[in-house]
């Protein structure tokens, strides 16, 4: 057996010792990794069904009486959603997992936020960057344009009706429909 000196066996412990916290503590940022993952994408599956106390339960506290208003056009849609993970990031004990959300060709990119409890599990406390996708926009706009057609409105007109509705949006507005086109002055 090789005699080391005292300080080299130190250093040997010492390195065997932090080599395992490195292990350790990637397994766990890994774990962690995983489980925003899950919880980011259960909370999506139950706002597509509308599973109201699936989405309570994976809500933070201080949001749950948000479920019930969180109906969603998409439950009665026969269509599944396609879901991908764009990015996930933890920082201690928040993270935020940045989601592609697509159905027939229209695409959302939210940013879901969630926080550690302190019992370990990961809760969503917000969502941003749900923007609806600009080619949707166009399709509506584009069957706008031809219901106002069919109900005998010149194109210009419809043209023009279509292009208040868009600026309407975005000025985060709504356009009222005039009983008549012409004002008495």
């Amino acid at each position: 057996m090789v005699k080391r000196p005292l300080s080299q066996k130190f250093l040997i412990i010492a390195l065997i010792a932090m080599g395992l916290f490195l292990v350790v503590w990637g397994a766990q940022r890994f774990y962690d990794r995983y489980k925003v993952k899950q919880v980011a994408l259960e909370f999506v599956k139950a706002l597509e069904t509308g599973n109201e106390n699936r989405i309570r339960a994976l809500l933070t506290p201080e949001k749950a009486e948000l479920a019930a208003k969180l109906k969603q056009d998409s439950q009665e849609s026969l269509e599944n959603l396609d879901y991908r993970f764009l990015q996930v990031r933890l920082t201690g004990k928040t993270a935020e997992a940045r989601i592609q959300i697509q159905k027939t060709g229209y695409a959302i990119k939210p940013e879901i936020h969630l926080i550690k409890s302190s019992t370990g599990v990961w809760k969503v406390s917000s969502i941003s960057q749900a923007k609806v996708d600009p080619l949707w926009y166009d399709q509506e706009d584009r069957h706008y344009r031809e219901e106002l057609i069919k109900e005998g409105i010149p194109p210009a007109e419809a043209e023009d009706r279509v292009l208040a509705k868009k600026l309407a949006r975005a000025l985060n507005t709504t356009v009222t429909e005039s009983s008549s086109g012409q004002v008495d002055p």
